[in-house]
């Protein structure tokens, strides 16, 4: 994997398939022209949890499914999750639940000798879940709630005693999907919606580089998404009908703008975002929606910033030749 710089000429694409426990995600990555490299990623988005009900998933204690009290899913001494991936073909893995209080280096070790890069996400408990002291009560300011967590997630696992990240993490997601989240209704609601969204994003961004700054990283660095819905944000202020595309550009403008969201960042949150940020989104969309409504508006608008799709299932389509028609867009 290669750290993409700021004005690359790049393009990554995601398909995934839905599985009994995991999404199957195949990535496509154009890296910069001038290096003259394709890479092929696939991926299983991680999350094996055999809930039959709602009921059910409200039960849950916990979904952090990377931490040590998991290894009887994912290590050789249970059901070798990862390996069962590898032999799949897949080669990166994407996690949602987050505990930094938990070590996370027994996973990244193991996935890394099985040849699994690693997407790693913050979860959504400090963002609105955490009663009280979430986003929520800091009117969606994340950077206090956010700074802390993740230097616990270098401190434990993410990097290595040199102070370099990890060598199979790959990606960091601020959030999954916050559009539908911070607030709630972001992209149906008025224009309030939005800002306080890209508030959110650009805060807990900036946190996450504050905390790199504390734990003293060095060497090769990760980039970090945040993972829209594939929703059409008829409040955000630009692309109103077209699905995410929206979402990106108010986030975009934010990176650039901080001032007018409400925040005043303690880094250079533009500078990062240029040389470190990759979009991504969520979709069951057909491949013919992602190649005719959104691929050509992005491409034109956000030529410098890579793309994947975190996760692609068509559910009740032919899924084999939908994911050969996103391919083909790659």
């Amino acid at each position: 994997w290669l750290k993409i710089p700021p004005r690359s000429q790049v393009t990554c694409l995601a398909t995934a398939l839905m599985m009994p426990f995991t999404v199957v995600v195949a990535l496509i990555t154009l890296l910069p022209v001038d290096l003259v490299v394709a890479e092929l990623i696939k991926g299983i988005s991680y999350g094996p949890v055999p809930l039959k009900s709602v009921d059910g998933a409200s039960q849950l204690p916990a979904d952090d499914w990377f931490c040590d009290e998991a290894v009887p899913l994912w290590g050789r001494s249970g059901r070798g999750d990862l390996r069962v991936m590898r032999e799949l073909g897949a080669n990166m893995v994407r996690l949602y639940g987050n505990n930094p209080e938990h070590d996370h280096t027994n996973f990244l070790d193991e996935a890394l000798e099985e040849g699994l890069s690693v997407s790693a996400g913050m979860s959504d408990w400090p963002y609105y879940q955490k009663v009280p002291g979430s986003c929520l009560d800091t009117d969606l300011n994340c950077f206090t709630q956010i700074q802390p967590m993740y230097v616990q997630n270098l401190r434990k696992g993410f990097l290595r005693p040199d102070g370099s990240y990890h060598p199979a993490l790959k990606y960091m997601n601020i959030l999954n999907e916050p559009d539908l989240k911070v607030p709630s209704g972001a992209v149906t609601g008025g224009p309030e919606g939005p800002v306080k969204m890209a508030r959110a994003l650009i805060s807990a961004f900036d946190a996450m580089l504050d905390a790199e700054i504390e734990a003293g990283v060095t060497g090769p660095l990760i980039n970090f998404t945040a993972t829209f819905s594939f929703a059409i944000c008829g409040a955000c202020s630009q692309f109103q009908d077209a699905p995410a595309l929206g979402q990106m550009a108010q986030l975009h403008d934010a990176m650039h703008h901080p001032e007018n969201y409400g925040y005043t960042p303690k880094h250079d949150i533009t500078a990062a975002y240029q040389a470190r940020f990759t979009h991504s989104f969520n979709t069951a969309s057909p491949a013919t929606s992602i190649q005719n409504e959104f691929l050509p508006l992005y491409t034109a608008n956000f030529p410098t910033t890579p793309l994947y799709i975190g996760e692609y299932h068509r559910v009740g389509a032919n899924q084999v030749e939908d994911v050969g028609l996103v391919l083909s867009a790659a």
